[in-house]
């Protein structure tokens, strides 16, 4: 039980350290809510996304194979969600503190 409570606790760490770097940066931002934007189209569309990332040369194998993962896994969106959350809070938070 305790590795599977570890293993949560790790992708949850993850999580949040990939959400306050996108709150932090708005090319990061962009660059999840581009891929989110990605994993919501036809299969064929994913895979001529793909080719392009390929072909430009801009990437190493690594990142376009994660690239990849978080278009198909649909984790692109995920993360893209948990980050519009936390920002919504914030916003919340500050008027809040403003009104208060």
């Amino acid at each position: 039980m305790e590795d599977a409570d570890t293993r949560t606790n790790v992708r949850n760490e993850r999580l949040a350290s990939i959400v306050e770097q996108c709150l932090g940066s708005q090319a990061a931002y962009k660059l999840f809510d581009m891929l989110s934007a990605i994993s919501d189209l036809d299969k064929q569309s994913k895979t001529r996304y793909m080719e392009l990332v390929r072909d430009s040369g801009e990437y190493s194998e690594d990142e376009i194979d994660a690239i990849e993962r978080l278009i198909a896994s649909g984790a692109a969106s995920y993360f893209k969600a948990v980050i519009d959350q936390v920002r919504e809070e914030q916003v919340q938070r500050e008027i809040e503190a403003l009104i208060g």
